[in-house]
Protein backbone atom coordinates (compact mmCIF):
# COMPACT_ATOMS: atom_id res chain seq x y z
CA UNK A 1 0.00 0.00 0.00
CA UNK A 2 1.16 3.59 -1.18
CA UNK A 3 1.29 6.06 1.78
CA UNK A 4 0.36 9.84 0.65
CA UNK A 5 1.60 13.04 3.44
CA UNK A 6 -0.47 16.50 2.99
CA UNK A 7 1.09 18.79 4.12
CA UNK A 8 -1.72 21.68 4.81
CA UNK A 9 -5.14 21.90 5.23
CA UNK A 10 -7.92 20.73 8.11
CA UNK A 11 -9.76 17.66 6.82
CA UNK A 12 -7.85 14.79 7.96
CA UNK A 13 -10.93 12.16 7.69
CA UNK A 14 -11.57 13.57 4.38
CA UNK A 15 -8.60 13.01 2.94
CA UNK A 16 -8.13 9.33 4.00
CA UNK A 17 -12.07 8.45 2.90
CA UNK A 18 -10.78 10.15 -0.55
CA UNK A 19 -7.98 7.87 -0.76
CA UNK A 20 -9.10 4.98 0.29
CA UNK A 21 -11.68 5.67 -2.55
CA UNK A 22 -8.95 6.54 -5.37
CA UNK A 23 -6.82 3.83 -4.65
CA UNK A 24 -6.47 2.12 -1.27
CA UNK A 25 -3.58 4.85 0.05
CA UNK A 26 -2.54 4.95 3.42
CA UNK A 27 -2.74 8.86 4.24
CA UNK A 28 -0.17 10.62 6.67
CA UNK A 29 -1.26 14.13 7.55
CA UNK A 30 0.12 17.23 9.26
CA UNK A 31 -1.79 20.35 9.05
CA UNK A 32 1.24 22.59 8.51
CA UNK A 33 1.27 24.31 11.80
CA UNK A 34 4.48 24.67 13.23
CA UNK A 35 4.45 23.76 17.14
CA UNK A 36 6.86 24.68 19.58
CA UNK A 37 9.16 25.87 15.99
CA UNK A 38 10.05 22.60 15.91
CA UNK A 39 10.35 20.94 12.42
CA UNK A 40 11.45 17.40 13.29
CA UNK A 41 7.95 16.08 12.68
CA UNK A 42 8.20 16.42 9.63
CA UNK A 43 11.28 14.61 8.73
CA UNK A 44 9.48 11.15 10.43
CA UNK A 45 6.70 11.57 8.25
CA UNK A 46 8.51 12.58 4.70
CA UNK A 47 10.59 8.97 5.57
CA UNK A 48 7.53 7.06 5.63
CA UNK A 49 6.00 8.62 2.30
CA UNK A 50 5.56 7.67 -1.18
CA UNK A 51 5.07 11.35 -1.86
CA UNK A 52 4.37 14.94 -0.45
CA UNK A 53 0.99 16.41 -1.60
CA UNK A 54 2.04 20.22 0.06
CA UNK A 55 -1.00 22.54 0.31
CA UNK A 56 0.77 25.83 -0.44
CA UNK A 57 -2.14 27.74 0.88
CA UNK A 58 -2.49 26.61 3.85
CA UNK A 59 0.82 26.42 5.50
CA UNK A 60 3.52 28.51 6.79
CA UNK A 61 6.56 29.22 4.36
CA UNK A 62 9.03 27.77 6.85
CA UNK A 63 6.63 24.85 6.69
CA UNK A 64 6.73 24.33 2.64
CA UNK A 65 10.75 25.58 2.79
CA UNK A 66 11.18 22.55 5.65
CA UNK A 67 9.12 19.59 3.60
CA UNK A 68 10.42 21.01 0.34
CA UNK A 69 14.26 20.54 2.18
CA UNK A 70 13.21 16.94 3.53
CA UNK A 71 11.61 15.82 0.61
CA UNK A 72 14.60 16.18 -1.50
CA UNK A 73 16.74 15.01 0.91
CA UNK A 74 15.31 11.68 1.19
CA UNK A 75 14.24 11.43 -2.56
CA UNK A 76 10.16 11.58 -2.07
CA UNK A 77 8.19 13.17 -5.00
CA UNK A 78 6.31 16.38 -4.13
CA UNK A 79 3.27 17.69 -5.90
CA UNK A 80 1.80 21.10 -5.40
CA UNK A 81 -1.86 21.47 -6.45
CA UNK A 82 -3.49 24.93 -7.16
CA UNK A 83 -6.68 23.76 -5.66
CA UNK A 84 -6.72 23.10 -1.54
CA UNK A 85 -10.20 20.58 -2.20
CA UNK A 86 -9.65 17.53 -1.08
CA UNK A 87 -10.43 15.75 -4.26
CA UNK A 88 -7.42 17.27 -5.71
CA UNK A 89 -4.85 16.70 -3.49
CA UNK A 90 -5.42 13.50 -3.89
CA UNK A 91 -5.89 13.46 -7.78
CA UNK A 92 -2.15 15.28 -7.69
CA UNK A 93 -0.63 12.46 -5.39
CA UNK A 94 -2.49 9.20 -7.43
CA UNK A 95 -1.26 10.61 -10.82
CA UNK A 96 2.56 11.60 -9.27
CA UNK A 97 2.62 7.65 -7.77
CA UNK A 98 0.69 6.27 -10.88
CA UNK A 99 2.12 7.66 -13.93
CA UNK A 100 5.63 7.79 -12.28
CA UNK A 101 6.31 11.57 -13.27
CA UNK A 102 8.11 13.03 -10.37
CA UNK A 103 8.58 16.30 -9.07
CA UNK A 104 11.77 16.59 -6.70
CA UNK A 105 11.82 20.23 -4.41
CA UNK A 106 14.37 22.44 -5.93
Amino acid sequence: MKTILIVGGFNKNGYENMAKKKGNYQVLFHDGIIKRKSTSVFEKLIKQADCVVLLQATCSHKTMWEVKKLSKKYSVPVTYPRSRGISGAIDSATKLLNNGVYFFAS
